[in-house]
């Protein structure tokens, strides 16, 4: 593991650019945990530049400013880039290491999927024997606490006859099962039946976890009633995603700006969003241009690039200048769980959402107040046909007020370290 550092006492927010410090001083630290938290993450935190990413770092660097002393431990596959040092700098870690994983790929999924039937086939690229053995040996080390932030990185427990008996909370980003059966759902025939099978083999493994933990921490009371539902004997709590205050705009949107921002090869952000544009961008007859902004693999929206009035920016430095030109944010979501990580950040950056139900699912918001609600094809072009900007900016600042006081980042971090203390 890298020498222990701590982070600079500067402000800054998750869409920092790579390197730059998103730990704050803290106003009036609570008292950290005796215990060692080794916090253990499927994928390397930075940049955040996805929602999950986001989720993480933001928890992560708000318990470091309240005192907690956290070791991070990230599971990367092999040949990605990854910075310790960084990682000790903007988090304010104590200490920050990796393990390195396989690359996954259809090749490595079809095998894994033959040798191990019973097993996810997302799970098992975290799962083979000598990771396996490395986790549980960091895992096993005197006065741990381990943190599994999301499924996949408790994934590597198949490998164990035992599972180590120690203290454990298992933060659950979303109900990952259902994840499963609500793709399948969509689909027909034989794809319908192997989602199908996949969310019954997650769902056993996601509810022994929670069986196992001593808390289960969900980012909603809707995940935190679904985990309740599945694993009777669970410690389930919420503890909502926190994030920073965002910079204030100055000025108002000129109301010709609409963006998407989200990770492009995440299911259901991919799926709503091409459901968009082939279904309702063509009927959309504003004055309006449509800006896409996010990581991941978005080759898929090349045919629909065609249109001028489509721009697509990738992955970027920094979402702010986004938000601050957006009149409205799309979140054309049908299926998942969990919160919207992006949807809370609208929120902050005061841009009104227009999206599904399940889209600001978790939040709280009410569709009349605090973002404009959209089902049908007919409902989506409605609202966006009809959108008049000083609604818009009206439900932006409703929702800022909102997301401010609910999601607030020091406010969580003394959530978990209450939480911390009563375990």
């Amino acid at each position: 593991m890298t020498p222990a550092g701590r982070a600079p006492d500067r402000l800054g927010s998750g869409t920092s650019a790579p390197g730059e410090p998103i730990a704050r001083v803290a106003r009036g630290a609570v008292p950290a945990p005796a215990k060692r938290l080794l916090w253990i993450t499927p994928k390397w935190p930075l940049p955040a530049n996805d929602g999950a990413r986001q989720a993480t770092t933001q928890l992560v660097a708000g318990l470091c400013s309240r005192g907690a002393i956290i070791d991070l431990l990230a599971i990367v596959p092999e040949g990605e880039p990854a910075s310790e040092r960084e990682a000790i700098e903007v988090l304010g870690v104590a200490r920050a290491s990796l393990i390195r994983r396989p690359k996954s790929g259809r090749a490595r999924h079809l095998r894994n999927l033959g040798r191990h039937p019973l097993r996810a086939v997302t799970l098992a690229q975290y799962s083979n024997k000598a990771l396996s053995q490395r986790l549980n040996e960091v895992v096993c080390e005197p006065e741990t606490v381990a943190v599994f932030d999301g499924l996949h990185a408790a994934a590597w427990l198949y490998e164990m006859d035992t599972w180590p008996d120690v203290p454990f909370i298992y933060r659950a980003h979303n109900v990952e099962s259902d994840l499963w059966v609500r793709a399948a759902a969509r689909k027909r025939g034989p794809a319908a039946w192997l989602l199908n099978w996949q969310g019954h083999v997650v769902r056993k493994f996601e509810t022994r976890l929670c069986q196992s933990a001593q808390r289960v921490l969900t980012v909603s009371d809707e995940d935190a009633a679904r985990f309740r539902s599945l694993a009777e004997t669970a410690h389930v709590d919420t503890l909502r995603i926190g994030m920073d205050p965002k910079p204030q705009r100055e000025h108002p949107a000129d109301g010709t700006q609409i963006l998407f921002i989200g990770r492009l090869d995440w299911p259901p952000n991919r799926d709503g969003l091409k459901w968009f544009l082939d279904r309702v961008w063509p009927k959309v007859k504003g004055p309006f241009t449509l800006n896409i902004v996010g990581s991941g693999d978005g080759s898929w929206l090349t045919p629909h690039l065609r249109d001028s009035r489509i721009k697509f920016h990738g992955m970027v430095d920094s979402v702010t200048p986004y938000y601050h030109a957006a009149i409205v944010n799309i979140v054309p979501i049908f299926y998942g769980s969990g919160t919207r990580v992006k949807a809370i950040e609208s929120s902050l950056f005061a841009t009104a959402c227009v999206g599904t139900e399940q889209g600001l699912e978790g939040l709280g918001f009410d569709p009349k107040r605090h973002y404009f609600r959209a089902e049908s094809e007919a409902e989506w072009v409605e609202a966006l046909n009809a959108l008049d900007p000083e609604a818009a900016r009206e439900r932006g600042r409703n929702a800022l007020e909102l997301a401010a006081e609910g999601y607030d980042r020091d406010r969580i971090a003394d959530q978990f370290l209450q939480t911390m203390g009563e375990l």
